[in-house]
């Protein structure tokens, strides 16, 4: 039964980022999400009984898929102490353009209820936590961490000044400054 459950959970979800795409954030109605899956609305509410539980879920999946590219990236790299800091900068700097849509369209609905970024504020309170261990020294690796951080949220509002040459540049230097090579 659980993965029935989950199974329908991930269908209302996909269904709601499918709104949100085509529509954005700010015009996602528990009925259009229950139209697009082919549920009735009360079947939508019993898995997310408001459009705030359904914004909170859709922004702990959002992180959850950054979690596993994250881990994905770190099978590829060399062990050592660096390699968690290398792999965010890699799953940072390869967050597909749909995702960056998907997040730009939340954020721009969810920063008028910071409640509902307490999935991403508690995952940056872990993150940064964790930096001293990267062995860059926390400074460093949260310097990194932040220019990382700033690239996909100017990418993610559509803002970056950067050409594909600049870009992969920058991109480049980062993995350098996150690999201890200087």
């Amino acid at each position: 039964m659980t993965n029935r459950r989950s199974s329908s959970r991930n269908a209302l979800l996909d269904a709601a980022e499918m709104v949100v795409l085509a529509v954005g954030a700010g015009h996602l109605t528990l009925d259009a999400v229950a139209d697009k899956a082919g549920v009735s609305k009360g079947g939508l509410i019993y898995h997310f009984p408001s459009k705030e539980a359904l914004l909170e879920a859709m922004m702990t999946r959002l992180l959850a898929r950054f979690n596993e590219r994250q881990a994905k990236a770190a099978e590829s790299l060399p062990p050592g102490v660096r390699r968690e800091l290398q792999a965010y900068v890699a799953a940072s700097l390869t967050d597909p353009e749909e995702t960056k849509r998907l997040s730009a369209a939340i954020l721009a609905v969810v920063a008028n209820n910071p409640r509902l970024l307490a999935p991403v504020q508690e995952y940056f309170r872990q993150w940064f936590a964790g930096l001293p261990d990267s062995g860059l020294g926390f400074g460093r690796a949260a310097v990194i961490s932040l220019a990382v951080d700033g690239l996909w949220l100017l990418e993610m509002l559509q803002l970056s000044p950067l050409d594909r040459r600049r870009r992969e540049e920058v991109a480049q230097e980062l993995f350098r400054l996150a690999d201890g090579n200087d």
